[in-house]
């Protein structure tokens, strides 16, 4: 991630908005904004500035003059500076300027500033449906048409910025641009995976299975992991996505009627984990170690796998580099799809009090492009571009990797969010149903069952 946070669980945002996981980005967490432009528009010569809901729109801004404000939080100046930087080289007529604000004010700030005369023109708010609610949001519909964004972008990446109903997952597109974010999936020490064999990426859960049984009869422990804070969380998602399907859980944190948690699948997925707990895939004391000390035991060669988002490399580099790569979370089934958490980096919305709307819609254009993918991946994301491989593969450097694998997961549309985003509730219940299987005092389908619980009761009390 830009400037790679390095995250200790998912990201709590306002309105239940994913954005990355937390620490994990609290770059991302304060997930950009940028604002905008005095561009012209279809009828006002400013964007069509009237109203949240423009019709007809213009793309042919580029050689009219504007000045763009980009309403960032702290931890995101650099990256976002390079997104600006890189815009203004493509279009010398719209100069960018960054308003920074500190992180931990971002998410207070920018609800009053979209409400005020001098709202950014562009900006990534936390609470999506709260902004739309509001109407401090411009419906993207128009300009997804004549841009063709929705051609471009990944349905799964561009899901978390539609709305319907006060529901996020589908509808009108109030935030997009291109795709970017952390790829969360199987770092893996090289010199373990060449002791027990391994020469090619799992291709499915059950291959995945048999390294892990090589490794722990060769004495090497599968899964490094932490858990005294919850973090098998990250293996549980994944799993969770692989046997539920990306969609199905998105649905679940997205609070779609009739979305549940309560499914064989989920329960599929909870017994593989604990069939690897009682494997002793992870060391016995997993309950007890914390993400810091997790990182010092997969960078001392005490285990061959550890699932986690890419962030984590700015942290393991200072020992490890060369030493690891990383794969996507193989599917469920050889052949199936690959799934794993992200939060768009990329995405944004346009303040339905912009006067420069049109100006806005084409930086957003901009962010689809192969040179915002390049300002992306040269600040620690992954970002899909048109050359991207899309075959994991162990050659290669683990940003290659990286990139390769988060292209394989937007290729079948399998960007999802992480199950503690659904509710606050269920972010404080997972960490300890996850202790609870670990010692083995909760089956899977009651673990289920109590989180679908304590869902369902957040969703009844708000």
């Amino acid at each position: 991630m830009p400037k790679q946070q390095h995250p200790t669980s998912p990201a709590r945002t306002v309105g239940r908005r994913l954005r990355a996981p937390l620490a994990a980005v609290a770059a991302a967490s304060a997930l950009a904004t940028l604002a905008a432009c005095s561009g012209p528009g279809s009828d006002s010569g400013s964007g069509s500035a009237a109203g949240a809901t423009p019709t007809a729109v213009n793309t042919a801004v580029a050689d009219t003059p504007a000045t763009l404000t980009l309403f960032s939080a702290a931890g995101l100046e650099t990256y976002e500076q390079g997104l600006a930087d890189a815009f203004t080289a493509k279009y010398p007529k719209i100069k960018v300027k960054l308003r920074v604000e500190a992180d931990n004010n971002y998410n207070t700030v920018l609800p009053r500033l979209l409400a005020s005369d001098s709202a950014p023109d562009i900006a990534a708010p936390s609470d999506l449906l709260g902004g739309v609610k509001d109407g401090l949001l411009t419906n993207l519909d128009a300009y997804d048409k004549a841009y063709g964004w929705s051609g471009k972008v990944p349905a799964s990446a561009l899901a978390p910025g539609r709305v319907s109903d006060g529901v996020i997952g589908s509808g009108s597109l109030y935030q997009a641009g291109g795709s970017a974010g952390p790829l969360v999936g199987v770092f893996y020490n090289k010199e373990l995976a060449s002791k027990v064999g391994m020469k090619t990426v799992p291709s499915s859960i059950s291959d995945l299975e048999a390294v892990m049984a090589k490794a722990k009869k060769s004495g090497i422990t599968p899964i490094v992991a932490s858990n005294q804070d919850g973090l098998i969380g990250h293996l549980y998602n994944l799993l969770l996505g692989d046997y539920m399907g990306a969609q199905k859980l998105s649905d679940f944190v997205n609070h779609k009627p009739g979305a549940t948690l309560d499914t064989p699948a989920a329960v599929q997925a909870t017994q593989t984990l604990q069939k690897w707990i009682k494997a002793g895939y992870f060391a016995s004391d997993v309950n007890a170690i914390n993400q810091e000390a997790s990182y010092g035991q997969f960078t001392g060669g005490k285990g061959l796998f550890f699932f986690q988002g890419s962030w984590i490399t700015q942290t393991i580099d200072k020992t490890f580099k060369g030493k690891y790569g990383v794969f996507p979370m193989p599917p469920a089934e050889k052949g199936g799809k690959y799934a794993g958490m992200t939060s768009n980096t990329l995405a944004y919305s346009i303040a339905a009090h912009s006067k420069n709307k049109d100006a806005a819609a084409l930086f957003l254009n901009f962010l689809t492009t192969p040179a915002a993918a390049k300002v992306a991946v040269a600040n620690g994301y992954a970002a899909v571009t048109s050359d991207s491989a899309k075959t994991p593969s162990l050659s290669g450097t683990a940003s290659e990797q990286i990139q390769t694998g988060y292209a394989a997961i937007a290729a079948d549309n399998g960007f999802d969010s992480w199950i503690q985003n659904a509710a606050p509730a269920v972010d404080t219940k997972l960490p300890q149903q996850l202790q609870l299987l670990v010692s083995g005092k909760v089956e899977p389908a009651v673990m289920v069952k109590t989180l679908q619980t304590a869902y369902a009761d957040a969703l009844k009390s708000s």
